[in-house]
Formats: structure tokens, C-alpha cells, sequence
């Protein structure tokens, strides 16, 4: 009898989600996926919550007219994807060819002298997917590698420069919460402009006030940045395919340039997650993480577009995020900021007229040893509750 109460409570919270999702269904949980054999309609409540949508967000309208907006927009993706996906397997394969035989070469003839093959050139402009996303890599939340490496290749082509840190004197910083803690934990705050906040996706970079500091566009109206430095897209991982999160992307990087015509933007890698994350994780792991760089990778030009890979710095042989350098899987401990910052001041693009700017000694460029991981529990969140995805 003593557990009855408790048990009444329970019940009575499983109604209460239930009835909360059932008046959600047209509007804030519309993007949810629906199987009731395998998961009940008041899980959608909990689902959105990690997302950051909240229960409340169902007493504003501007809140359900935008989920609504996003679930027509999926549900449109999905039905596209569906149908491409039926109507390659009605395709049937063309016959094999039958192969033509060369002429027979007299005999005596001289075979001609092979010419070197030229370097390959790497393309210009973006490049184009080489395949377009499955259903079912749709259907798995699997953000699909569908450029390839090659957007990789030609960034990585460029040769950087190194840099003091005076030279983020003008820069601006965009990201999430593992901006956050570049800014918080490293000197690079004392020099540059930091719009980051927790959970922050591409599609809210244009949207969010950054906690009463602004919006992009009024800082970018409000100043002459002449670098700007993106990353954004860990939040992401799970939702829609890589072209929908490929042409969110797009939309931000084309509207930075839009409205700072003479900045350079640097495209940040995702940064991956650890061992123990990737290998238990079915979004949140470093093969859906590459896909998506692999992409934004693409948009890199070399000449006012770069991509940078701060992964280089920070992940082990494996590719895996350092376990030593992270406390939650996700997150750079606090001293571990100042691997990144390096990596930045190492990989800089210098222009004519821009400078000069002194080559930093061994002594500048060095990060601070590590402090004991017990005291970074609150590292690259700047004090805000970091989950899977909130990030």
C-alpha cells in the first residue's frame, strides 16, 4: 500500500506526457518519428527535450509554426528519398556491352612512348556530391559521405601561415558550446568576438541573440571582422540527411560572406568524439561526423573560403578525440583549449596588406601543461548543462 502513491504518480506523469504529445503531434513534435511498436508517443516529449524543444513551446505560436515549418520540410525529404529510392529498384541494368576488339597491328610496328601523366589539378569551385543519400541511410540517421574526400585534399593543399595571436584581433568566432570553451579558456577572448552558445545548430546561427549579446547580422553590421570562423554542426548529427545539413551549411557560410564581403571565413571541422563515445554511440560517432565534413570541406576555395581540421591536433591514431584531453566524451577539458588555439595561430592565411604579423617564438606557441582532468569537470560548457546534444 505504501507504494501506491508513487505508482499513482508514475502513472499519472506517462498520461501527462502522453496528452503532451498527442497536442503536439501537428506542430512541436510533428518531426518525431512515429512507430508504436517500438517506441510510445510520450517518448517524443523526452526526444524533443534533448533537441531543445521544450513542452512549453506548445503555448507559442511562433515555436509550432516553426516545428510545423520543419516537419512539412522532412517530411518532404523523406518522401523524395523514398521515391528514388523505389524507382532504382524498379530500374533494371542495362545489358553488358559486348567489347570491340582493336585491329590487329602490323607486325614490326613500334609501340608509341608512353607519356608522363601531368599532376592533377584539383577542380575549381564547389564540388558536387558524388551520390545522393539512401532511404535507409535516411531511415538509420546516417549522415552519408556522399562527397568523398577530394573537398579534403584540396584544403589541405594550402599552405598556411603561423601567426601571434594579435592576429584574431579582428576575427570573429561562431560555434557551440566547444566554441565556448576556446573563448573561456584560452587568450583568444582578449582579441576576438565570440557568438557561441550551447546546442547552437546552422540553421539558429542567424536566429539566436547569443543570451542578449546580439545577433550575427548586427554584430557583422556593427563591425569590420576580417576573419570569421565557423563551427557548428555536432547538433545536427541524427537530423535529416547531409545534403538537408549541407544546404543549411551553405546558407550560413554564402550569407557571412554576403554581409562581410572581405573577411576571410574559415570552415572548422566537426571536432570527433572519443573511443568509448564513437564505438557506442549510433549518431553521435566520428563515421557520420566525416561525412559531414567531408562536406563542408567542399565549400573551401582557397582564396576566401578555408577548411581547417582542428582533429589533427587533437584526436589519437585511431581518430578518435584524445581521452585524455575530454572529461564527457564530447568536450575539450579546459588547458586542452590551448591545443586549438595553437593549431589556429598555425594555421593562418596571411594577404597582401594584411600584418605584418611577427612569427611567434617556440615559447609562445607552446601550450600550458594540462591541470588534473578533476578540475575541468565544467571544461567547454562555460557552466551550461551539456547533454549528447547539447553541445
Amino acid at each position: 500500500m505504501k507504494k501506491t502513491p508513487l505508482l499513482i504518480l508514475i502513472i499519472s506523469l506517462c498520461v501527462l506526457f502522453t496528452v503532451l504529445s498527442l497536442a503536439g503531434q501537428g506542430s512541436i513534435y510533428a518531426g518525431e518519428e512515429k512507430d508504436l511498436l517500438k517506441k510510445p508517443l510520450l517518448a517524443d516529449v523526452f526526444t524533443a527535450m534533448q533537441k531543445g524543444t521544450y513542452p512549453w513551446a506548445l503555448f507559442d505560436g511562433e515555436a509550432r509554426a516553426e516545428a510545423k515549418a520543419e516537419a512539412e520540410e522532412r517530411l518532404k525529404m523523406e518522401e523524395e528519398l523514398k521515391k528514388k529510392a523505389e524507382e532504382a529498384s524498379e530500374s533494371t541494368p542495362s545489358p553488358t556491352a559486348v567489347p570491340t576488339l582493336a585491329p590487329a597491328k602490323p607486325l614490326g610496328t613500334p609501340e608509341p612512348t608512353a607519356t608522363p601523366e601531368p599532376t592533377p589539378m584539383f577542380p575549381e569551385g564547389r564540388l558536387e556530391p558524388l551520390r545522393e543519400s539512401t532511404y535507409d541511410e535516411y531511415l538509420s540517421h546516417i549522415s552519408a559521405d556522399i562527397y568523398g574526400d577530394l573537398g579534403v585534399q584540396r584544403a589541405a593543399s594550402y599552405e598556411f601561415t603561423q601567426v601571434p595571436v594579435s592576429y584574431f584581433d579582428d576575427a570573429l568566432f561562431i560555434g557551440d558550446s566547444r566554441v565556448v570553451g576556446l573563448g573561456k579558456y584560452t587568450e583568444l577572448s582578449e582579441h576576438a568576438d565570440f557568438l557561441c552558445e550551447t546546442s547552437l545548430t546552422a540553421a539558429k546561427v542567424f536566429e539566436s541573440n547569443f543570451r542578449g549579446k546580439g545577433t550575427v547580422e548586427n554584430y557583422l553590421r556593427q563591425n569590420d571582422y576580417g576573419k570569421i570562423y565557423l563551427m557548428v554542426g555536432i547538433n545536427e548529427l541524427g537530423t535529416g540527411t547531409t545534403e538537408f545539413f549541407m544546404e543549411q551549411y551553405t546558407a550560413v557560410v554564402d550569407r557571412l560572406h554576403e554581409l562581410e564581403p572581405d573577411a576571410l571565413i574559415f570552415i572548422q571541422a566537426i571536432m570527433n568524439v572519443d573511443a568509448e563515445k564513437n564505438d557506442s554511440d549510433k549518431i553521435f560517432n566520428n563515421q557520420n561526423i566525416l561525412g559531414r565534413n567531408h562536406a563542408i570541406a567542399t565549400l573551401a576555395d582557397n582564396d576566401t573560403f578555408f577548411y581547417i581540421d582542428v582533429n589533427e591536433v587533437v584526436c589519437d591514431e585511431n581518430g578518435n578525440l584524445d581521452e585524455e584531453l575530454t572529461f564527457d566524451h564530447l568536450h575539450l577539458i579546459g588547458a586542452a583549449n590551448e591545443i586549438w588555439e595553437k593549431f589556429l595561430c598555425d594555421h593562418a592565411v596571411v594577404k597582401e596588406g594584411m600584418g605584418p604579423y611577427p612569427t611567434p617564438t617556440p615559447e609562445s606557441t607552446e601550450p600550458s601543461p594540462s591541470p588534473e582532468k578533476e578540475g575541468d569537470t565544467d571544461a567547454g560548457s562555460s557552466g551550461d548543462s551539456s547533454t549528447e546534444n547539447g553541445n
